[in-house]
């Protein structure tokens, strides 16, 4: 990759970082909560989030759907790596 190209990705991989958790964070905070945990289920919490931004990409990827589902694919493996070689090195 070219370095101009280099630090675009890393902006875009950044900016996207960011709002991935201010929504997080939104979700956390306004979705209805399990009153006998007295927290929100975080697996239906992760699905419902994942489920909705993959319609929205879908929806948007007209005529290029199974190349965006393999791109999803990848990225829940690349995430998979980068968070269990984050947490070996701690």
């Amino acid at each position: 990759m070219k370095p101009n190209k280099h630090k675009e990705f890393e902006k875009n991989s950044d900016l996207a970082f960011n709002l991935s958790v201010d929504m997080l964070k939104n979700y956390a905070t306004k979705c209805v909560v399990d009153k006998n945990k007295d927290m929100m289920d975080p697996i239906v919490g992760s699905y419902l989030l994942v489920h909705n931004l993959a319609i929205g990409l879908l929806y948007k990827a007209k005529g290029h759907e199974q190349e965006l589902i393999s791109v999803l694919h990848s990225a829940i493996e690349d995430a998979e790596y980068v968070v269990d070689n984050s947490r070996e090195v701690n």
